[in-house]
């Protein structure tokens, strides 16, 4: 259990940080210049990859 409150609290403060930084880039960039997106958009996924994607976090269960 804590184990995995530790991993919660890890990926909580690498998320702050990424936050953080990505702002202090923007806000220093040059005129002109173009803003770094904090998250990058995704293409379009298939039906065969979200459902990987699921089970990789849900279980086997996630195929009916």
């Amino acid at each position: 259990m804590m184990e995995a409150h530790n991993e919660r609290l890890k990926n909580d403060y690498e998320m702050q940080r990424n936050v953080i930084y990505n702002a202090i880039i923007n806000a220093n960039r040059k005129k002109n210049s173009r803003i770094v997106p904090l998250f990058p958009k995704d293409e379009e996924k298939s039906t065969e990859e979200i459902i990987d994607e699921r089970e990789e976090l849900f279980g086997e269960n996630v195929r009916i």
